[in-house]
């Protein structure tokens, strides 16, 4: 959760790359900006219907797949409708994200008294593991812009595929009405 909590090396340097490389005004990038919240609201109850079909394991692999897809399509930006597409996809990864990451922590926890409070420690853990990484990277992304803009993307990309690594490596957790099921 650490690598994939939000966009590492991105965010810091996204609006220059936007403008200065891509050659997008503000305009152009607050209007597909737009976008995301919009996608996001439509995609509530299909992720919901997603997740619930594929497994929280397999919903993962495909949301970090579909961040990687944002990324790929932000490095080959060519208007403000290819940015659009790109929030789309951004959009569906992190209504995934955000509906599996955390039940799929909880369940893999050992039903004990102190759960909820081990579940707690775990997601503190891992958001504040998350904002150092980010303060740390969001440094050196400057300094990695300067020498090449499309530095930082590439870095992105990269922990963005290593996260669709990690998300293979973890098991799908039956749920007690799963097992009861099969």
């Amino acid at each position: 959760r650490i690598l994939s909590y939000d966009l590492i090396f991105y965010y810091t340097i996204s609006y220059l790359f936007l403008v200065n490389v891509k050659g997008l005004t503000t305009a152009q990038i607050v209007f597909a900006d737009s976008f995301y919240p919009l996608f996001k609201l439509i995609f509530q109850i299909p992720c919901t219907l997603f997740i619930q079909k594929f497994g929280k394991r397999n919903s993962l692999i495909v949301s970090n797949i579909a961040v990687a897809i944002f990324v790929l399509l932000t490095i080959g930006l060519i208007d403000t409708f290819t940015m659009i597409i790109s929030n789309f996809f951004l959009a569906f990864a992190f209504v995934i994200k955000a509906m599996a990451e955390s039940t799929i922590l909880y369940d893999s926890l050992e039903d004990t008294p102190n759960k909820r409070e081990q579940f707690t420690k775990y997601e503190g853990k891992s958001a504040a593991g998350y904002f150092f990484l980010e303060a740390i990277t969001s440094l050196g992304t400057g300094f990695l812009y300067v020498i090449n803009p499309y530095v930082p993307l590439i870095i992105c990309l990269l922990v963005t595929i290593f996260t669709v690594f990690l998300s293979a490596m973890l098991h799908e957790i039956p749920t007690s009405n799963e097992e009861i099921v099969h």
